[in-house]
């Protein structure tokens, strides 16, 4: 409520009245118009459009393996994971592609399978060995699985994430 009082010069002066017993007065509202409640608003940096965020793009969606992988390597017992890319192409539940891995970027051949949610790959190293990469796929983005270097070494967790194109 608003109650008008006449100043010693005879003019109104607009004076706010006591709000009513039991009733908490509203919030005196920010320059923005939102009403404050115990915090004060955050200034608005000058020369800035706009203050409210900006949407973030959605993400890509694929709708097939084919394309660049980052694989992440977990290695028990250290601290920082491996990094490497495998480019992979898909048909009719074959995959080939290359592994691009290790301190000078070796590219080893790779071939597998695909269920639509399995994935089974081998990779040809450059000794002659095989390693495997075993697990499954969600969405055609992400892929979780066991890296084997031989037949009997338990494991490491990999990750891999489908990327629009290769990081340097």
């Amino acid at each position: 409520m608003i109650a008008l009082a006449a100043s010693a010069a005879g003019f109104a002066q607009v004076t706010p009245a006591p709000a009513p017993s039991g009733v908490a007065p509203a919030p005196s509202p920010s320059p923005s118009g939102r009403p404050t409640r115990g915090r004060r608003p955050k200034p608005v940096p000058s020369g800035s459009p706009s203050a409210e965020p900006s949407e973030s793009p959605e993400p890509p969606q694929y709708t097939t393996l084919d394309g660049t992988w980052e694989i992440e390597l977990q290695p028990p017992l250290q601290r920082l994971a491996d990094y490497s890319y495998m480019t992979i192409a898909a048909t009719n539940g074959q995959l080939t592609g290359v592994w691009v891995h290790g301190p000078k970027r070796t590219h080893s051949p790779m071939t597998g399978t695909f269920d639509g949610r399995l994935i089974a790959m081998t990779v040809k190293l450059a000794d002659g060995s095989t390693a495997t990469f075993d697990g499954y796929a969600q969405n055609f983005d992400n892929m979780v699985g066991m890296f084997r270097s031989t037949p009997k070494d338990p494991g490491t967790a990999f990750t891999g994430q489908h990327r629009k194109k290769q990081r340097t």
